[in-house]
């Protein structure tokens, strides 16, 4: 007999005695496409679902690479292309990749959360409608507190005294825009009432809640501000000649006179010659 069966035999025992076993090693998370095989216990997966590779792992450009090849892999299984059972609106993933495409990092939390969705369809036979529900909100999603219209450009407007609020102006959240409103230019907000410029009546402050700006510091006729924001908030304030807003969150800004009616406004003439208050709305310095 050669020893090395001995040797074998011998260590085996001792291990046993001794209690010892060598520690299981936990295999890694499946990184691409993967499916369970069938065997006698399983009769395996439907298809295969794309599992992405530990993000953290990556360098720079190798993550940047990855999110293209996870990106690609996903899109072909939303389109059917897998023959696996799964497909989904070509106009849902164009517009899912657009918005990727806009925000590649946000490629990452896409992938896992899609294997979530792959994952019981392939291994148990679930239907797929949840998984395409998630795709088809998904864009919108990802779009909440975007903006995509920054507040970067000057805007110069007549002032209108014959509707409410006038412009819808874009602004992202932390946007700080200056607005000035041309001093000389005058009009009244009654037949009978007194000349003012964007300053408002200053005999005049306002505190009836029929105003859109009703606290202190607003007067009757003065030029005040809208904002409001993404979720349907809205703030009034007064802008009067010249103030500074800082956008609270993604929305648009308006403007118009503080008042609740219109048709007995006009401006002041000198002969020919009829005023028209500017507004003038900048990016602050």
């Amino acid at each position: 007999m050669s020893r090395a069966p001995i040797l074998f035999a011998v260590l085996a025992v001792a291990s046993v005695a001794h209690g010892k076993r060598r520690p299981e090693v936990e295999a890694p998370p499946p990184v691409g496409w993967y499916s369970q095989a069938p065997d006698k216990k399983d009769p395996g997966w439907l298809g295969a679902c794309y599992f992405p590779p530990m993000w953290a792992d990556l360098a720079l450009s190798e993550r940047r690479a990855a999110r293209q090849t996870a990106l690609e892999a996903m899109k072909s299984q939303w389109l059917g292309q897998r023959d696996d059972g799964v497909s989904f609106s070509s106009s849902s993933v164009e517009t899912l990749e657009m918005t990727l495409l806009g925000d590649p990092e946000r490629i990452e939390e896409v992938t896992t959360r899609n294997a979530g969705f792959c994952h019981p369809v392939m291994a148990s036979g679930a239907d797929a409608e949840a998984w395409g529900y998630w795709l088809d909100g998904l864009p919108a999603q990802l779009r909440v507190g975007e903006c995509r219209k920054p507040m970067d450009y000057t805007l110069v407007q007549y002032l209108r005294l014959d509707v409410g609020w006038q412009e819808e102006i874009p602004m992202c959240a932390g946007d700080r825009v200056d607005i000035q409103a041309s001093v000389n230019d005058q009009y009244r907000t009654s037949p009978e009432g007194p000349w003012i410029n964007a300053d408002g009546d200053p005999e005049r402050p306002v505190t009836d809640p029929v105003l859109p700006c009703n606290y202190e510091g607003c007067f009757h006729g003065q030029l005040v501000g809208l904002f409001v924001a993404e979720g349907g908030v809205s703030t009034v304030f007064h802008i009067g000649t010249t103030t500074s807003f800082e956008a609270p969150s993604t929305g648009s800004l308006s403007f118009g006179i503080n008042d609740d009616s219109w048709d007995d406004n006009q401006w002041s003439s000198q002969g020919v010659v009829t005023d028209h208050t500017a507004v003038t709305v900048s990016p602050s310095d």
